[in-house]
């Protein structure tokens, strides 16, 4: 019983928190109708950087980061045709290639608990390196949810996975590519 009170405490806490931190995040628009970030995507030509990070409890609950990772890329291969993938670590020194021409998509997984109930917040942020340095106009998405710890670990799996399809659906748009649809 006082396992399961120090969980649900860890939990109420963590929910607060990321509640909290919702709520400040919201990004500003501007008098531009375009969603942000939509310009800056029609320009990128190739990936430089898709990864996963876990946090907090993850590993224990059988989250892997490295896992998720290999997800996302051939996720994002599959929903983006013709979009190339390198490395994992951002654009190099001498590439050719202007920082607006490069793409990146990232997600941050965050765990609580490891006894009976775990939560989790999955965070995905997405765009070229030039809209990195412009507020509001990255492509971001966040999920929260929690559930018995035997099943979160599919839980967020099934989330970094829709988190990666919502974006394609954004890129292709942003390029043009699903007008018919």
């Amino acid at each position: 019983m006082w396992l399961q009170t120090i969980a649900l405490r860890r939990l109420s806490v963590l929910v607060l928190f990321l509640s909290a931190s919702l709520l400040t995040a919201v990004p500003a628009r501007g008098v531009n109708p375009e969603p942000a970030g939509l310009a800056d995507m029609r320009q990128i030509k190739k990936f430089v950087a898709v990864e996963v990070q876990t946090q907090g409890t993850a590993e224990k609950l059988g989250i892997s980061n490295v896992e998720l990772t290999d997800v996302t890329r051939v996720t994002l291969l599959n929903k983006i045709p013709g979009i190339a993938l390198e490395g994992s670590s951002g654009p190099s020194p001498d590439a050719a290639e202007r920082l607006n021409q490069l793409g990146f998509f990232t997600c941050d997984v965050w765990t609580v608990g490891e006894q009976y109930i775990a939560a989790y917040h999955v965070d995905c942020s997405a765009g070229s390196y030039t809209t990195q340095k412009t507020p509001g106009s990255l492509w971001n998405q966040a999920i929260l949810g929690y559930g018995p710890k035997d099943e979160v670990s599919e839980a967020v799996r099934k989330g970094v996975r829709a988190m990666v399809e919502l974006f394609a659906t954004t890129f292709s748009n942003a390029r043009g590519e699903n007008k018919g649809q």
